[in-house]
Protein backbone atom coordinates (compact mmCIF):
# COMPACT_ATOMS: atom_id res chain seq x y z
CA UNK A 1 0.00 0.00 0.00
CA UNK A 2 1.56 3.37 -1.03
CA UNK A 3 -0.09 6.34 0.32
CA UNK A 4 0.87 9.91 -1.38
CA UNK A 5 -0.43 13.33 0.11
CA UNK A 6 -2.87 15.18 -2.33
CA UNK A 7 -2.05 18.79 -2.75
CA UNK A 8 -5.75 20.44 -3.09
CA UNK A 9 -7.60 21.49 0.20
CA UNK A 10 -10.80 19.06 1.10
CA UNK A 11 -13.39 21.45 -0.74
CA UNK A 12 -11.05 21.09 -3.95
CA UNK A 13 -11.00 17.35 -3.79
CA UNK A 14 -14.83 16.77 -2.16
CA UNK A 15 -16.98 20.18 -3.27
CA UNK A 16 -18.05 20.29 0.29
CA UNK A 17 -17.20 22.78 2.74
CA UNK A 18 -16.90 21.76 6.33
CA UNK A 19 -18.12 23.42 8.95
CA UNK A 20 -16.51 25.96 11.03
CA UNK A 21 -17.24 23.50 14.05
CA UNK A 22 -15.53 20.78 11.98
CA UNK A 23 -11.25 20.68 12.53
CA UNK A 24 -10.80 17.65 9.92
CA UNK A 25 -9.44 21.08 7.50
CA UNK A 26 -6.13 20.60 9.83
CA UNK A 27 -4.85 17.53 8.74
CA UNK A 28 -4.07 16.19 5.03
CA UNK A 29 -6.13 14.36 2.58
CA UNK A 30 -4.41 11.24 1.72
CA UNK A 31 -4.98 8.94 -1.18
CA UNK A 32 -4.34 4.91 -1.41
CA UNK A 33 -2.89 3.00 -4.32
CA UNK A 34 -6.81 2.26 -5.23
CA UNK A 35 -7.52 5.61 -5.07
CA UNK A 36 -9.31 5.65 -1.63
CA UNK A 37 -9.32 9.51 -0.26
CA UNK A 38 -9.15 10.17 3.11
CA UNK A 39 -8.07 12.50 5.72
CA UNK A 40 -5.23 11.85 7.89
CA UNK A 41 -6.18 12.43 11.38
CA UNK A 42 -4.00 10.27 12.91
CA UNK A 43 -0.69 12.49 11.90
CA UNK A 44 1.73 13.39 14.23
CA UNK A 45 1.07 15.31 16.96
CA UNK A 46 1.60 14.87 20.75
CA UNK A 47 0.20 16.46 23.43
CA UNK A 48 2.61 17.95 25.52
CA UNK A 49 2.94 15.60 29.07
CA UNK A 50 2.05 18.58 31.20
CA UNK A 51 -1.58 18.46 30.00
CA UNK A 52 -2.19 14.78 30.32
CA UNK A 53 -0.08 14.60 33.68
CA UNK A 54 -1.73 17.90 35.56
CA UNK A 55 -5.46 17.41 36.23
CA UNK A 56 -5.97 20.99 36.30
CA UNK A 57 -5.87 20.52 32.37
CA UNK A 58 -8.89 17.30 32.45
CA UNK A 59 -11.60 15.88 33.91
CA UNK A 60 -11.68 12.30 34.19
CA UNK A 61 -14.97 10.34 32.90
CA UNK A 62 -16.08 6.69 33.33
CA UNK A 63 -16.54 5.02 30.13
CA UNK A 64 -20.47 3.80 30.25
CA UNK A 65 -21.72 1.10 28.03
CA UNK A 66 -22.35 2.24 24.58
CA UNK A 67 -20.07 4.92 24.87
CA UNK A 68 -18.16 6.05 21.73
CA UNK A 69 -15.54 8.90 21.03
CA UNK A 70 -18.20 10.93 19.34
CA UNK A 71 -21.11 10.58 21.84
CA UNK A 72 -18.49 11.99 24.81
CA UNK A 73 -17.51 14.76 22.88
CA UNK A 74 -20.80 15.80 21.90
CA UNK A 75 -21.66 15.74 25.93
CA UNK A 76 -18.40 17.80 27.08
CA UNK A 77 -17.77 19.90 24.29
CA UNK A 78 -21.39 19.75 22.25
CA UNK A 79 -20.24 19.16 19.33
CA UNK A 80 -19.35 15.25 18.28
CA UNK A 81 -16.85 16.41 15.69
CA UNK A 82 -13.88 17.14 18.84
CA UNK A 83 -14.07 13.32 19.13
CA UNK A 84 -10.77 13.47 17.61
CA UNK A 85 -9.51 15.54 20.84
CA UNK A 86 -10.62 12.91 23.66
CA UNK A 87 -8.73 9.99 21.43
CA UNK A 88 -5.53 12.48 21.22
CA UNK A 89 -5.74 13.33 25.20
CA UNK A 90 -6.29 9.52 25.78
CA UNK A 91 -3.34 8.52 23.22
CA UNK A 92 -5.85 5.90 21.47
CA UNK A 93 -4.03 4.58 18.08
CA UNK A 94 -7.05 2.80 16.63
CA UNK A 95 -10.38 4.96 17.56
CA UNK A 96 -12.53 2.22 15.71
CA UNK A 97 -12.13 -0.20 18.85
CA UNK A 98 -14.80 -0.25 21.25
CA UNK A 99 -14.16 1.58 24.83
CA UNK A 100 -13.74 -0.41 27.20
CA UNK A 101 -16.75 0.18 30.03
CA UNK A 102 -16.31 1.63 33.59
CA UNK A 103 -12.34 2.37 32.15
CA UNK A 104 -11.18 6.10 32.72
CA UNK A 105 -10.75 8.48 30.09
CA UNK A 106 -9.67 11.77 30.23
CA UNK A 107 -11.11 15.03 28.59
CA UNK A 108 -9.59 18.13 28.18
CA UNK A 109 -11.42 21.08 30.00
CA UNK A 110 -13.27 22.77 27.68
CA UNK A 111 -11.66 26.42 28.20
CA UNK A 112 -7.86 24.74 27.07
CA UNK A 113 -9.82 23.32 23.41
CA UNK A 114 -8.92 26.80 21.59
CA UNK A 115 -5.45 26.47 22.85
CA UNK A 116 -4.98 22.96 21.26
CA UNK A 117 -6.55 24.07 18.22
CA UNK A 118 -4.37 26.75 17.90
CA UNK A 119 -0.96 25.63 18.39
CA UNK A 120 -1.71 22.20 15.97
CA UNK A 121 -2.47 24.86 13.12
CA UNK A 122 0.82 26.77 14.09
CA UNK A 123 2.65 23.51 13.65
CA UNK A 124 0.91 22.79 10.56
CA UNK A 125 1.97 25.82 9.15
CA UNK A 126 5.63 24.84 9.56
Amino acid sequence: MTVTRIDKTFYEETGTRLSNVSYLKLFNLLKDTDNTKYLNIWRSFELNDEVTDETVFYLSYEVADDDWWDNISYYYYETPFLWWVIALMNDVQNPFEELEVGSNIKILREEYLYQLIKEIENIQEL
